[in-house]
This record gives structure tokens, sequence and C-alpha cells, in this order.
């Protein structure tokens, strides 16, 4: 019996959810996952939004906080805007990413190592 080859260790950050509020706020919920061999002291991401008409509206910085090896975590934050006005967000750059025990900011690990995926309509990438 073979068994299938395990991916290539990743973090992975997956926009899960998207859902509109009554108040006029699109609340976004993000997964994500640490699949390296190395826990991380802080993880933070800096993400570009985009409305329909493709034109940037803001950043906002996405904090995992400490993320353990094989730790998985959700975050959701509120945009001030509907959800059908957004087309795209992508991962603009790293605001922090520090390795644990170590004390180093490794940034180029956590966006060279960084796989992104959307479940919504709304595309998420890099």
């Amino acid at each position: 019996m073979a068994f299938a080859q395990n991916a290539e260790p990743s973090i992975s950050l997956e926009l899960n959810r998207t859902i509109q509020s009554s108040e006029g706020v699109c609340q976004v919920v993000f997964f994500g996952e640490n699949g390296l061999d190395q826990d991380f002291e802080e993880v933070t991401w800096r993400l570009a939004v985009f409305g329909a008409d493709g034109v940037f509206r803001n950043l906002l910085a996405l904090p995992l906080g400490s993320l353990s090896a094989g730790k998985r975590r959700v975050v959701q934050y509120n945009l001030p805007s509907n959800c059908a006005d957004l087309s795209e967000i992508i991962v603009n750059d790293v605001a922090s990413c520090i390795i644990a025990d170590g004390g180093s900011d490794e940034s180029d690990v956590c966006l060279s190592k960084l796989i992104v995926t959307s479940r919504t309509d709304i595309a998420f990438g890099l």
C-alpha cells in the first residue's frame, strides 16, 4: 500500500468566512495553522483590502499572536464596508514574525512558507 507524501511544511492562512452584519460591517474570519516544526512567539501580517472596483481600500494588521508548531488559531475582524463591496485581500507584508526561544525576527519564514486560500467569494492571495 502506497502512502501519500507529506506536503512541504508551511504556515497556512485561510480566509474562512465572511458575514454581513446589520450594522453595515463585513466580519471576516481567518483560520491560521502553523505546519512548521518551530514555535513562533508572535506572528502578524499586514493585509491590503480592495473594493469591488479593484481600488485599494485600507491596510489592516492580522495578528495571530503566539503560534506553536501544529497550533491552529481563528481570528475575526470587522471591516467598515459591505462584504459585497470587497473583491480581494492580499498579504502585503509581514509586520512581525518572531521565533520563540530565539527571539529573532524571521519575517522571511512567515512569508516564504506562507500558503493562503479562501473559502469565500473574496479572493485572498500573496
